[in-house]
């Protein structure tokens, strides 16, 4: 099973009401989350490290982190309406899917 930790370099400090919504309609639970730093997540034992601003995002984690580090190019939402956000949701659902794939050992999403 896979503990999934969600950073960013900037946050707002809240998350978004479209963001709460997409998961929602998604089938996710949002309960309980909040935007946080780098600095406020635990990052010890991360297995895997996913920056979705590509390479620029990953020179914000120490190399120590994380053994597999992966670059992605995900096109942030905000601002934009909610059928940006649904397709970035399923852009991610998508590439996480076929990363956890690749990590045969690793299960987050139930089929």
């Amino acid at each position: 099973m896979v503990d999934a930790r969600s950073a960013g370099i900037s946050p707002l400090g809240w998350v978004s009401e479209q963001t709460i919504d997409t998961l929602e309609a998604l089938g996710y639970p949002s309960a309980g989350l909040s935007s946080k730093g780098l600095d406020e997540v635990d990052l010890g034992g991360v297995d895997i490290v996913l920056s979705l601003l590509g390479d620029r995002g990953l020179d914000h984690v120490p190399h120590s982190i994380g053994g597999r580090r992966d670059a992605w190019v995900i096109t942030d939402p905000f601002g934009e309406d909610d059928e940006v956000y649904r397709e970035v949701a399923r852009e991610l659902e998508h590439r996480i899917r076929a990363l956890l794939s690749e990590e045969s050992d690793l299960e987050l999403f139930s089929t």
